[in-house]
């Protein structure tokens, strides 16, 4: 594998990646809080995103025997319900969509945590695709003008990585994403092939080109030239690996349904995060998304090939083959994959009730997973609010019973260690946060430190 050398911290944390070069006189001029290494640095975290609203009831369904299973096919009455028989049992009277057998080997594996009923907090319950979906990834329900991501702030105020990392922090989107908003350290990486500065679809700048504009923007000391000489260097890394390399141990990705010579859009994404891991790039967070959830139309869970069924599918085997791919031994001991954490998230869930359409309507809570490294997989978490008349909200929905944000901070002082939570989910109150087992490892002391005047201080917003 290939392996770089570290690159000076000036050029990979002072500012904005290629794809954020235009607004790089926006951004902070730092990103790593002053600190040094210790035994946890090496973790990493993959945040996946199911943009659209998963129907999270279809993902993880009452079967038969389990007290909602009449209510559920009651609410499903309109072509979305799932036959109990189609369902791929993780106990507890529950089970995973038929498309899901790569998440059920995982589960029985002990690597995927199940979050029931896990969402945006109750007084900030919202059904706006927009809204929900910054709440989540600015870490502040309720206040959608907060100026940095909940990765940022946890970027910004951690003190247990390196003072060098070659390319810490990649997205492998066209844009980077709210999560990471005004990260100086992100990189945008859909496309390795196209990561380059060229606009002339012609030939891509020689190496004598790239290192000229490198000295240029080194000698300089404004914004524009830190977001210049990072950008100069990302590419320099991005051009080092082998992204043709074929993944460890027959791991599959995902393929097309319309084209099994090609991977699908998220399966490419996945296995890019995994070389990048793999050639020792220093990636220690990344965010993928997956969209394609909002089915108010046709949702088609049973219909293989399409619809629900075929994301359900795709995302399945993507997270299997990531996994599979990273269970390879890194330096220092371990396995990639035991170093590796995976959260996915979506904005909210469906409404508990199928619609005339045989889709579903924006709703409240929803299933959410973590796979991977240092999880306590093979179970489930969360208060199961049921689904008789009385027990949804607003007689609609699935009822929250964990805010996101109690799990996320469980990862970030137990994976992460990282117990700024009061600067990375400002006004999270402390008797809020319950530690529910998700992940293990020696959790540090969270601190909450919640001074009104705190809240919002240092340009949270």
């Amino acid at each position: 594998m290939t392996k770089f050398n570290k690159i000076n911290r000036r050029k990979f944390l002072k500012s904005a990646a290629a794809s954020s070069l235009a607004t790089a006189a926006s951004l902070p001029n730092v990103s790593f809080a002053a600190g040094s290494a210790n035994n946890y640095s090496d973790n990493i975290l993959i945040f996946v995103f199911l943009r659209g609203g998963m129907d999270g009831l279809s993902l993880f369904t009452p079967m038969d025997g389990h007290p909602d299973r009449g209510h559920y096919e009651a609410l499903r009455s309109n072509g979305t319900m799932i036959p109990s028989s189609q369902l791929l049992s993780v106990g507890q009277g529950f089970g995973l969509h038929p498309a899901a057998g790569p998440l059920q080997d995982l589960y029985q594996q002990n690597d995927l945590a199940i979050i029931r009923a896990c969402g945006l907090p109750s007084y900030e319950v919202n059904r706006s695709h927009f809204e929900a979906q910054r709440y989540a990834e600015l870490g502040t329900p309720g206040n959608r003008f907060t100026q940095t991501g909940w990765l940022t702030r946890h970027l910004s105020t951690a003190t247990n990585y390196p003072a060098a990392i070659p390319l810490p922090v990649v997205v492998t989107e066209s844009n980077v994403t709210f999560s990471l908003l005004r990260e100086p350290s992100a990189v945008s990486l859909r496309y390795p092939s196209s990561f380059d500065f060229d606009t002339t679809n012609a030939n891509n700048f020689n190496s004598d080109q790239e290192q000229a504009l490198a000295d240029i923007y080194s000698a300089g000391t404004n914004e524009l030239d830190a977001a210049g000489e990072q950008a100069m260097a990302a590419v320099a890394i991005v051009e080092q690996v082998d992204f043709n390399a074929p993944p460890d141990n027959g791991a599959a990705y995902p393929v097309r349904a319309d084209d099994p010579t090609r991977l699908t859009g998220f399966g490419e994404e996945l296995q890019i995060m995994a070389q990048l891991i793999k050639q020792e790039t220093g990636v220690r967070i990344g965010q993928c998304d997956r969209s394609g959830w909002d089915t108010h139309n046709n949702q088609r869970n049973l219909v293989v090939g399409e619809g629900f069924y075929d994301n359900v599918r795709d995302i399945s085997e993507a997270f299997k083959a990531f996994f599979t791919d990273l269970d390879v031994l890194a330096p220092g001991g371990g396995t990639w994959a035991e170093r590796t954490t995976m959260l996915v998230y979506s904005e909210f869930g469906r409404r508990a009730h199928d619609n005339a359409d045989a889709g579903t309507d924006h709703g409240w809570a929803n299933t959410s997973l973590v796979i991977g490294g240092g999880v306590n997989g093979g179970q489930q978490y969360g208060q199961w609010p049921g689904l008789a008349p009385a027990d949804l909200f607003q007689g609609a929905d699935l009822r929250g019973t964990v805010d996101y944000r109690n799990v996320w901070t469980e990862i970030l002082l137990k994976r992460l260690h990282n117990n700024q939570i009061h600067q990375i989910f400002p006004g999270y109150p402390e008797n809020e946060y319950n530690p529910l087992g998700v992940v293990s490892g020696s959790a540090i002391e969270p601190d909450f430190n919640n001074d009104p005047g705190l809240v919002y201080k240092d340009s949270f917003e």
